[in-house]
């Protein structure tokens, strides 16, 4: 009996070992879950993400995912879904309060107020959970140069929302979600927290694309293969423009958005027309001006987003999305 007992007790460490491995959830299934699940934060979507592109080798995701975790040091490394266009503010300096302010020349407006977030991404995830503005100044020496373009001198700042923040931890929870899709698309799973060698040989013989690449998604190529990017400047997307410009307008007028977001919206729809004037539309522009649209909309009260996804508004609020490149 002594005996009996003693090789129950040694086997049951070896039983309840091989029963957690079988339960162990496969490595890819649950990062989709987790970039499903609102409640699982980016910031430990993120670190999971890491162990698998370490585990799989794959060296420009494991760039991709430390520079946001971590923050980029290199403006010019930052991805284009960390882009935003703030509003251009300055302080009257009779009434003390701050008003928007339009620089006439539509290339020097988009120049001063295009952000690039080089922040660590749980820093924009606590900053998109608070309320109201958010306020950047300029560099001393960039602050200088645009009062003295100005006829009465008054300090410029640049004002943007944290929908736009969301905006941006939205698209790095999108672009691991995409990555981990494709991954499970062509069985790459990670059983037992591991992959087979097999896995791994179907990782490298795929390309992907992370980081500053035009439109802000993964792209994704079989090996020997190109990409190119469809124009998207074609006649339908400029209707879609001016559609937008018009049922966003009349939105406005009827007093149907108020306060901050109503301030919000009247400053995208400046950026709508300017670029509708130019003989040059910037759609890079255009798709993040209709990004924030999207999102205050989402938020205001009321039917807005209904209003606004009339005929050809709908096309142009779906390169929001990635539906097109620009």
């Amino acid at each position: 009996m002594g005996n009996l007992q003693r090789e129950v007790t040694a086997i049951e460490p070896r039983m309840q070992a091989t029963t957690q491995g079988e339960n162990m959830p496969a490595l890819v299934p649950e990062l989709v879950n987790m970039a499903s699940s609102p409640d699982v934060s980016t910031a430990d979507l993120l670190r999971r993400a890491l162990v698998i592109a370490r585990r799989l080798a794959v060296p420009d995701l494991v760039d991709w995912l430390s520079q946001e975790m971590n923050g980029y040091d290199d403006r010019k490394s930052i991805p284009e879904h960390r882009v935003i266009w703030g509003q251009l503010q300055v302080l009257e300096p009779v009434s003390g309060e701050h008003i928007p302010f339009l620089i006439q020349n539509a290339e020097k407006d988009e120049l001063v107020r295009r952000h690039c977030e080089g922040q660590a991404i749980s820093v924009l995830e606590s900053i998109a959970a608070s309320e109201g503005e958010i306020v950047k100044h300029f560099p001393t020496e960039v602050e200088q140069k645009l009062m003295d373009r100005m006829r009465v001198r008054m300090r410029p700042r640049l004002v943007f929302s944290s929908a736009q923040v969301r905006g941006i931890v939205d698209g790095a929870r999108n672009k691991i979600l995409e990555w981990a899709l494709d991954l499970e698309g062509r069985g790459i799973i990670g059983e037992g927290m591991s992959f087979t060698p097999q896995e791994k040989q179907a990782v490298q013989e795929q390309h992907y694309y992370f980081g500053n690449v035009s439109g802000s998604q993964i792209q994704i190529s079989s090996n020997g293969s190109t990409q190119t990017q469809a124009n998207t400047t074609a006649g339908n997307d400029l209707e879609a423009l001016q559609g937008l410009i018009e049922a966003l307008g009349a939105i406005l007028d009827q007093g149907a958005v108020q306060g901050d977001a109503a301030g919000e919206l009247r400053a995208e729809l400046m950026t709508l027309k300017a670029q509708a004037a130019s003989p040059r539309p910037k759609w890079e522009i255009i798709k993040a001006t209709a990004r924030t649209i999207k999102s205050v909309a989402e938020e205001a009260a009321g039917n807005i987003l209904g209003e606004l996804a009339k005929p050809h508004v709908a096309t142009l609020l779906a390169l929001a999305a990635g539906a097109a490149g620009g």
